[in-house]
């Protein structure tokens, strides 16, 4: 009996399998067939697959004094674009001036590491394709003088970004 019971289940799974089809035009006339194959720009659930995700943190505090290892704007970036597109980020506004108390009575002079990217001039991704997360610093520069001189109140300052997607 079980013999038999597991002849007829291999039968029936045989007989289960469907033929596979592709997709094709063959013409009886020629020796071979041609299939064409495209990728599409989105995935399986229809979301499209290029795009970027640029990270700026919304407030970066800085310890009165500032810290012996430098106090920087951590910024980081991931792509995934299309054939011929980059990522161009610039600091657009704010890359230098002075810290004003919320009154406006006292200021505190910085200026962000022009030699940084994305300060001086835009930072450019080139045609990569990032899976990860490249991680980028701009060092904030506030000279000793300017702290010996400032009162102790909170300063404030803000720093533009622009973030674009742009051919190569």
């Amino acid at each position: 009996m079980k013999k038999l019971l597991a002849v007829l289940l291999a039968a029936m799974l045989v007989l289960s399998m469907g033929v596979m089809a592709f997709a094709t035009d063959y013409t009886a006339d020629t020796d071979a067939a041609a299939s064409q194959l495209a990728t599409k720009l989105t995935d399986e659930d229809g979301n499209p697959v290029a795009g970027f995700t640029v990270t700026i943190p919304a407030e970066v505090p800085i310890p009165w004094g500032g810290t012996e290892a430098g106090d920087f704007i951590n910024w980081s970036y991931s792509s995934k674009l299309e054939t011929g597109n980059q990522l161009s980020i610039a600091v657009i506004e704010g890359a230098s001036g002075n810290m004003t108390t919320a009154d406006g009575s006292a200021t505190l002079a910085y200026a962000l590491d022009a030699a940084a990217d994305a300060v001086s001039a835009p930072f450019l991704t080139g045609e990569e394709v990032t899976d990860g997360t490249q991680n980028k610093q701009i060092e904030i520069l506030i000279a000793d003088d300017a702290w010996a001189a400032a009162s102790v109140a909170q300063y404030t300052a803000t720093v533009t970004f622009e973030v674009a997607q742009v051919a190569l």
